[in-house]
């Protein structure tokens, strides 16, 4: 896996789940004039790392999925305390570590509890796997700051 900085994963991140609120990628590519569905998945792909979804796509994704979802990270991205961006790691960090990744394990576990993976189970899965992503990205971020 490519080794992205905290902030382009999360663009890969939220990419993704944009991606997955227009109902994944062969309806994206209809959305998106033809595009095509592997070039879709790229934009989310974080072993792509050269390869970000075009504004514009951003833009109409977001309006037929009548929310944004690259767009509000990158507008809390933008108002983030500075502080909060490079901050010294510490104790405190263990337990968010440990509920997000608890909360990721627990919703693949309960998704495979029926002995099925649905649809469902999946974005819910992926939902709690990225907001743990999150968590450590931003602990790594601290870690790697060296504050």
């Amino acid at each position: 896996m490519s080794k992205l900085p905290p902030d382009l994963l999360a663009i890969k991140s939220t990419t993704h789940a944009l991606i997955d609120a227009c109902g994944g990628s062969e309806a994206c590519k209809i959305l998106l004039d033809g595009k095509s569905a592997s070039l879709i998945r790229s934009y989310a792909n974080p072993n792509v790392p050269d390869r970000y979804m075009p504004l514009d796509d951003v833009i109409a994704l977001e309006r037929h999925a009548q929310r944004p979802v690259v767009s509000a990270w990158g507008v809390e991205r933008h108002n983030a305390d500075p502080d909060r961006l490079r901050r010294a790691v510490g104790l405190a960090d263990v337990a968010p570590l440990a509920k997000e990744s608890a909360e990721a394990i627990t919703a693949l576990a309960e998704a495979f509890a029926d002995g099925r993976f649905c649809s469902a189970d999946r974005q819910r899965t992926a939902r709690e796997i990225r907001d743990a992503i999150a968590v450590f990205s931003e602990i790594l971020e601290a870690v790697e700051s060296g504050l």
